[in-house]
């Protein structure tokens, strides 16, 4: 599901900051790239990963993938070929591709909030008192996706999500 915190450009605060519309917390794109990308890498690479196999697998729409995966080649994740030989396949190794960069070749850059990706283009970040934990949390996300590997999640055993995690729904009812 795409979580959006929405801001209006034609609106600013009370002191001039200028908003954007939106800011895209992981959209359905990045997540059906991630899942694309995982399949590509558990296939043998001798073998042919076509747009709609992926797609019948991971149950993404063909003519949606489709595009995901036209980024993913100008991002240089994937190469892919036409004719009866052709296919999708990685064009570097499972473990040199992370998910921070799928994610960036789909949107570019997502934020927790507008002000922690560039804190200083918000007039209150030296006085917000959550400027800091927002910038804290945006810099923990980031490294955890960039130190996650393609490798390490076709590898990986599902695991259940931590009873933190699970639980978020009772605590924002709070």
């Amino acid at each position: 599901m795409e979580i959006q915190l929405l801001f209006s450009y034609n609106q600013t605060s009370q002191v001039g900051f200028l908003y954007p519309k939106k800011v895209t917390m992981l959209s359905r794109r990045a997540d059906y790239a991630v899942r694309a990308m995982i399949d590509i890498a558990r296939q043998s690479p001798s073998e042919r990963n076509i747009v709609a196999e992926i797609a019948k697998r991971q149950d993404i729409p063909a003519s949606f993938l489709g595009k995901i995966v036209s980024r993913l080649a100008r991002a240089g994740l994937v190469h892919t070929s036409l004719g009866a030989a052709g296919g999708i396949a990685l064009a570097s190794p499972a473990d040199e591709i992370s998910l921070l960069q799928i994610i960036q070749a789909i949107d570019q850059s997502f934020a927790l909030t507008p002000c922690s990706l560039n804190p200083s283009d918000c007039p209150r970040h030296t006085t917000c008192s959550a400027s800091s934990v927002w910038c804290t949390a945006q810099a923990q996300v980031n490294q955890t996706l960039a130190q996650t590997r393609l490798s390490d999640l076709i590898t990986s055993v599902r695991q259940p999500v931590p009873s933190k995690l699970n639980n978020l729904h009772t605590l924002r009812t709070r």
